[in-house]
């Protein structure tokens, strides 16, 4: 009996496991479909996935919808990136790509409704913090760390100077990050870098990350509707 109950726990953790884990093939489609903002596309890939890369298309649609100004099916997205989230990290607590996510979902859910930062904040930090910790050089983590220094205001310890070097430091180790399985958010740090340059007053900079984001990734609308706007 024991044996067959710990055979038993041992293929659950398997399938837990092998859910978790991210497929570089869906991750490109939810990153393809979300830069061209392609909702069918993502909510497609998301009810057909599992674990990490749901996550992930819940996060992207949440992030979709607010350049849509459609806040109730974003909230509903990522509150239930949240979830998933949260019960990957349960499952392992080394799971740095799934604790950056979640302190990212946590910050979007600030953006859409800021009374919640009270609440939803110290969550952020903390699994920032905790995913900081894991691998402090994992290219998300520094990607969000840089977003999230942009974002936050400087009486609480937000820094548009600290965001260019964490944001700069997240742009050189994607160089690395190729092979990693969860590979996305490159042309993203160069956008988020060209926003914050811009708050810098450094108009120029700006539109050459802009532009490189285009580069990197030609169909991403963010990048070249910034562009557009701001030649």
């Amino acid at each position: 009996m024991k044996t067959t109950l710990f055979k038993l726990a041992i293929t659950v953790s398997l399938m837990l496991s092998t859910q978790a884990q991210a497929d570089q093939q869906t991750i490109t489609a939810i990153e393809n479909a979300s830069m061209e903002l392609n909702l069918t596309e993502l909510v497609n890939i998301k009810e057909s996935s599992n674990g990490y890369d749901r996550a992930l298309a819940n996060y992207r649609l949440g992030f979709n919808y607010s350049f849509l100004q459609q806040q109730d099916k974003g909230t509903a997205a990522l509150n239930r990136a949240t979830e998933q989230l949260t019960e990957l990290v349960k499952i392992n607590n080394q799971d740095n790509e799934s604790w950056a996510l979640l302190a990212q979902v946590y910050g979007l859910r600030i953006a859409y409704q800021p009374m919640s930062g009270i609440e939803l904040g110290p969550k952020a930090i903390s699994a920032l913090t905790t995913a900081q910790k894991i691998s402090p050089n994992n290219p998300r983590v520094l990607l969000f760390t840089g977003v999230s220094k942009y974002n936050t205001p400087a009486m609480f310890g937000g820094s548009k100077h600290q965001a260019l070097i964490e944001l700069s430091n997240a742009i050189e180790q994607y160089n690395n990050d190729q092979y990693s399985e969860y590979h996305w958010g490159f042309a993203e740090a160069y956008t988020w870098r060209g926003l914050t340059q811009l708050e810098l007053g450094n108009k120029e900079a700006a539109l050459a990350d802009w532009a490189k984001a285009v580069e990197v990734s030609p169909n991403y609308s963010w990048a070249k509707n910034l562009l557009q706007k701001n030649t």
